[in-house]
């Protein structure tokens, strides 16, 4: 028993012992400086995030991040998959001593199209690029560095001819071309290939390095197409396009989409979206065969007219689709496939093996037997509901004065502007009665719309709005139509829009008003024909000649109070975007009077939840009415 004891009491004094020297261990640890702790990276609760010595890697890292105008950018940032952790890191700090964790300061970021990317005064809106604030840690060439000179080019300098391979290797002159390009919503031709080409290596490295906003990134690669001269930059654009679809694998909504917004559509493209229902046993969808079939080259026969997407060209092809498709097309995976691979044009980007393996697609267009009835049905619908005639007989049009004389003498020497005059020197020479303070009256304006398309002009603002009055002294902009040109109902309704968003908010300034132009693509389907009516209107817009109570008068007469809450909701969703008249109770408080609503009256739970398109469908279908002449 006495043994017993005494082992007892031993095993307690050690284990005393023991604690005490663990105690006096740790005090001493956290005593000791940073610099020389002993840590134990498996230990510590860290994210998965690789950390690297960036005195043994001079490589570089990603951070994308919301653009310097932000002040929430460090809380809203986004990081890739290697970003290094540091102050504004949503990691936590670096193990890494803290003069090492900031030795790079210039990070790549990234300005999506809600962002601004700042250099001096400068403000290039939506560019959808990288920026850096001196030379990137990351080589890009893409990145806009905001340090770099910039020269934008004057009135009636020649421009450069020749191009660069990165922004920072072009001169300040190509530098002010460039971003000039980008702020103005990349819907102009560029005016060299490198251009495109630099904005488009951005696309990649945002794609397939970071994997972020590739829908974004899709959507406005998509608009970029018609714009290219260059087969070689085209070509490549439509393979990245649809690798990048294949690989996110788009669904069949966006897929539809992005189609809609096109004449023509790559065959990979509707390759992916008819894969959706190969061998499934049922029919093609009236809006999936519409999308088809007025998009593939491959389909259209010779002389056929090429038309833009409608709601209501749908509607009246799903009968016929029907009828002779039997209920619909049912299709049949074919053993044919397309194989399909990608390397980025990008010098700095580099797909791993994993990313750069080829993927196959069923070719559904490689026997072209299979859209027999639905080629048929397009037929049919074409011919069916041919838009009728609108050009009028020149030998209808009495006493035809000479409008292309009065053009020529309005077109100062060697000028390719716009040409601005007024309804009454149209008047004039057309031999009406013009007084001041009249108004025309409908045949008046007629005669005068009928004679510019003739002569192969169109007359804005639009002359064949119901219920609108005109002055003679009110000014008019002539902009060529080549003859036939029918203008569709969603750039007639833009326009006014447009129109009437200037006069409530006063505008007087570009920068206000482009803008606000752009914004009009998000709401309808608008052609870069049309985009560059719309840039045109700005003349006659800034400042525009009416005060908003003109355009309330005029939508009061013809609109119910609920039509006019939609055109109201459009207009403030439209306005939401920019941060001088975003949720401001002014413009809410001028809508309201000049339209005679409720100015307390709150959003209502739907109208919050509505996207662009649903507002931008729903003022497109009542207000149509409005627009049924010309």
């Amino acid at each position: 028993m006495i043994y017993l004891v005494i082992g007892l009491f031993v095993a307690m004094a050690v284990g005393a012992f023991l604690r005490q020297q663990s105690r006096s261990s740790s005090q001493n640890q956290d005593t000791q400086p940073p610099s020389v702790q002993q840590e134990n990276p498996e230990s510590l609760d860290l994210p998965d995030v690789e950390i690297v010595d960036e005195t043994e890697d001079d490589t570089g890292f990603i951070l994308s991040a919301k653009p310097v105008t932000d002040p929430d950018r460090a809380a809203g940032a986004t990081y890739s998959a290697h970003a290094p952790a540091g102050e504004d890191s949503p990691y936590g700090l670096s193990s890494e001593p803290k003069k090492q964790a900031q030795a790079k300061t210039n990070l790549l970021r990234w300005c999506g199209r809600s962002g601004n990317v700042l250099l001096d005064n400068i403000v290039v809106p939506g560019p959808a690029a990288y920026w850096s604030n001196g030379e990137a840690a990351t080589p890009e060439p893409s990145c806009i560095d905001v340090t770099l000179p910039v020269e934008f080019p004057k009135k009636g300098e020649p421009l450069p001819a020749d191009g660069a391979e990165s922004y920072a290797a072009m001169t300040p002159l190509q530098r002010g071309i460039y971003l000039t390009w980008l702020a103005g919503g990349r819907i102009q031709p560029p005016l060299h290939m490198c251009y495109p080409a630099i904005w488009l290596y951005g696309i990649e490295r945002r794609t397939i390095i970071d994997k972020l906003d590739l829908g974004m990134c899709i959507n406005e690669a998509f608009r970029l197409i018609p714009l290219l001269r260059w087969d070689a930059l085209k070509d490549n654009l439509v393979r990245f396009i649809t690798w990048l679809a294949i690989k996110v694998w788009l669904p069949d909504e966006d897929l539809i989409a992005l189609c809609r917004k096109m004449e023509t559509v790559p065959e990979g493209l509707l390759d992916i979206l008819l894969n959706s229902y190969a061998n499934s046993m049922l029919p093609l969808p009236s809006a999936v065969a519409f999308t088809v079939v007025r998009t593939s080259s491959k389909l259209h026969r010779e002389g056929q007219p090429k038309i833009s997407h409608s709601d209501e060209a749908l509607q009246k092809f799903t009968p016929i689709y029907k009828e002779l498709c039997k209920g619909g097309l049912i299709l049949v995976k074919p053993q044919n496939v397309m194989k399909l691979s990608y390397k980025p044009a990008n010098p700095s980007v580099t797909l791993s093996k994993k990313d750069n393996e080829s993927v196959e697609i069923p070719d559904f267009f490689a026997d072209l037997s299979i859209f027999k009835s639905l080629v048929d049905s397009w037929e049919v619908f074409l011919e069916a509901h041919k838009p009728p005639e609108k050009i009028p007989d020149l030998a209808n049009i009495e006493d035809r004065p000479d409008f292309a004389g009065f053009i020529e003498r309005l077109r100062p020497e060697g000028s390719e502007l716009p040409l601005v005059s007024t309804l009454g020197d149209v008047g004039k020479i057309m031999k009406f009665t013009v007084q001041p303070n009249v108004k025309l009256n409908g045949k008046e304006r007629k005669a005068i719309v009928d004679t510019a398309q003739v002569e192969g002009w169109q007359v804005i603002p639009d002359l064949g709005i119901s219920g609108r009055e005109y002055n003679w002294e009110d000014k008019v902009l002539f902009r060529e139509l080549p003859l036939g040109t029918q203008l569709s109902q969603s750039y007639r309704i833009a326009s006014f829009i447009l129109e009437f968003t200037c006069a409530s908010i006063a505008a007087d300034e570009e920068r206000v008003f482009e803008p606000l132009r752009r914004r009009m693509n998000e709401y309808f389907t608008l052609t870069d024909e049309d985009n560059l009516r719309l840039e045109e209107q700005k003349i006659l817009n800034l400042p525009t000649q009416y005060g908003p109570e003109y355009y309330g008068e005029f939508l009061c007469a013809w609109l119910s109070e609920a039509e006019r809450k939609s055109v109201k909701g459009l207009i403030l969703h439209a306005l939401s975007f920019m941060p001088e008249f975003g949720n401001n109770p002014e413009v809410n408080s001028i809508l309201c009077e000049v339209m005679k609503l409720r100015e307390d009256e709150p959003p209502t739970p739907e109208d919050l939840s509505k996207s662009a398109n649903d507002w931008g469908h729903e003022v497109l279908n009542l207000m149509t009415l409005l627009f049924k002449n010309n």
